[in-house]
């Protein structure tokens, strides 16, 4: 996920017309680009970037950085899903978003839960 979000964030703060029109997630659909806030975008998504290399690489942080994370994916996921059941978007942004938009906060949360299984088991320990 670190690298993804950092190569998806400097794709955005770099070629963000390329990104708007290439992106698998058919971004055009939402409407009309504005290269001033895809470039924001792309510094989330480069700080996500950084803050999951942070947590993979030291362990004290992997709590946080999931937090984190999950602070832009759930939010991001659930106004996918709104767009797309209000009619803003077509139906099949359902499963076309089922990738970029909401297996992110799936796995957050799977490893989020691991991770707490993890900190249990190692509390119980003698």
């Amino acid at each position: 996920m670190a690298l993804g979000n950092f190569v998806n964030g400097i794709w955005m703060l770099y070629g963000p017309n390329d990104w708007y029109v290439r992106l698998p997630g058919r971004v055009p659909d939402f409407g009309p680009m504005n290269e001033h806030f895809v470039r924001d975008l792309g510094c989330v998504f480069v700080a996500l970037g950084v803050v999951s290399v942070k947590g993979a690489l030291e362990p004290a942080w992997r709590k946080g950085a999931l937090f984190v994370m999950q602070l832009w994916f759930v939010p991001h996921a659930a106004v996918h899903l709104f767009d797309t059941i209000r009619g803003h978007v077509a139906l099949e942004h359902l499963y076309i978003d089922i990738p970029l938009c909401y297996g992110p906060p799936l796995l957050i949360g799977f490893l989020q839960f691991v991770l707490r299984c993890e900190s249990s088991r190692d509390e119980m320990a003698p």
